[in-house]
């Protein structure tokens, strides 16, 4: 599988590049009021209001750090592959061919189960997907902000 690889937080995660639509340079967000704590903010792409969901916040790591390798993946909406949602990671520079392990490991109750796992020479990296970074719930709330 090839997979683009960043970092949330100490967790290095990898997205199967078949889910990705584009990666796009951080930009300046115009924030929701009242939206999720998760929630970065919204920018135009391609003529799209595109919600962009801060992993980092997430995954309740902190904020995504502003380092020149921070990047919005954009990705379909789960669901629905006419809208995009973009997601906002950290050191978003590697694509990578990976070997799918079968069995996976779960974290703490506080942290969504993030998939399978490889272990390199820099350690774990869990093989994510956008379905379950995006939860039904998030989904839901995204869905109202972003019409």
């Amino acid at each position: 599988m090839l997979a683009l690889c960043f970092q949330v937080g100490p967790t290095r995660l990898a997205l199967d590049v078949q889910q990705v639509r584009e990666v796009v340079p951080r930009v300046v967000l115009s924030p929701i009021p009242h939206g999720p704590h998760w929630l970065a903010g919204v920018f135009v792409y391609r003529g799209q209001v595109v919600p962009v969901v801060d992993l980092h916040r997430l995954l309740m790591t902190g904020e995504c750090p502003p380092h020149l390798s921070s990047r919005i993946i954009l990705v379909n909406f789960p669901g629905n592959e006419q809208k995009i949602v973009g997601l906002l990671a950290a050191q978003v520079a590697e694509v990578r061919e990976l070997e799918r392990l079968p069995n996976g490991i779960t974290q703490g109750e506080n942290t969504p189960h993030l998939g399978p796992v490889l272990i390199d020479s820099e350690g774990i990296l869990h093989i994510a997907s956008v379905d379950r970074l995006l939860n039904q719930r998030t989904c839901l709330e995204l869905a109202s902000v972003s019409g």
